[in-house]
C-alpha cells in the first residue's frame, strides 16, 4: 500500500481522532485496513503529535502487531548490526545485506521474496518505495571496467535531493550485492524499521 492508497484511511481516522478515538484504537484501525507498520508509525506521529520513538513503541508494541514483531525481530537484530557497522566502515560481508533485504519485504508490508533472490526485478518494490519517498536511484553497468585495478562493474546510487546526508553508493562485482547494500543503508537511515 503506497501513501496515496492509505490516504483515505488516514483522512477518515483524522476525523475520528478529533472526535476522541484513542491512539490504541487508531492503531487497530490502521492494521485492519492493511496499512503497514512503518507507515502506521508515520500516521500516529501525524495524528497524535508524538515523537518517532513513542510512535515506534506504541505501534510496534501494540498487540495487533505481535505476529509482525516476532517475524521482524531477526531483521531488527540484523539492521542493528548493520547500523553499528555503518557507524564506522561499510559492512565487509556484502551477502549479509541480501539477507536483510529479504527480511525488509514483510516488515514494509510487501509480499516476501525468496532468500536466494537474484536480479533487479526482485527488489523493484523496494526501489519503487524509495522513489515514492523522493529518492533518485541509479544503476550502472560499466562495460569499460575490465582491467585489473578497475572499480567493480556494478554501481548503484541512491540519493534524496536536498538531503546530502542521504546519499548511498555501492561499487561491487555482483549486481545483487550492490543493490542490497544501497537498499539496506537507505532503510536504516530513512525507514528506520
Amino acid at each position: 500500500m503506497s501513501s496515496s492508497e492509505y490516504a483515505p484511511v488516514v483522512d477518515a481516522l483524522r476525523a475520528r481522532v478529533q472526535a476522541g478515538l484513542s491512539m490504541d484504537e487508531a492503531i487497530v484501525v490502521l492494521q485492519e485496513q492493511g496499512v503497514p507498520i512503518v507507515p502506521s508509525m508515520k500516521v500516529v506521529i501525524d495524528l497524535f503529535g508524538v515523537s518517532l520513538d513513542e510512535a515506534k513503541q506504541r505501534v510496534a508494541g501494540h498487540p495487533v502487531w505481535a505476529g509482525m514483531r516476532g517475524a521482524s525481530e531477526p531483521l531488527h537484530d540484523a539492521l542493528e548490526l548493520l547500523a553499528d557497522a555503518m557507524k564506522g566502515q561499510p559492512f565487509r560481508k556484502p551477502h549479509l545485506y541480501r539477507v536483510v533485504v529479504t527480511a525488509l519485504f514483510p516488515l514494509l508490508g510487501l509480499k516476501p521474496i525468496a532468500e536466494d533472490w537474484s536480479g533487479m526485478d526482485a527488489v523493484l518494490p523496494l526501489l519503487e518505495r524509495m522513489r515514492q519517498d523522493g529518492a533518485v536511484v541509479m544503476v550502472k553497468w560499466d562495460g569499460e571496467r575490465k582491467a585489473p585495478g578497475d572499480a567493480p562493474p556494478y554501481t548503484v546510487l541512491a540519493s534524496v535531493p536536498g538531503r546530502p546526508e542521504l546519499f548511498f553508493r555501492a561499487d561491487l562485482p555482483v549486481l545483487e550485492d550492490a543493490l542490497a547494500r544501497v537498499v539496506v543503508e537507505y532503510a536504516v537511515k530513512v525507514w528506520n524499521p
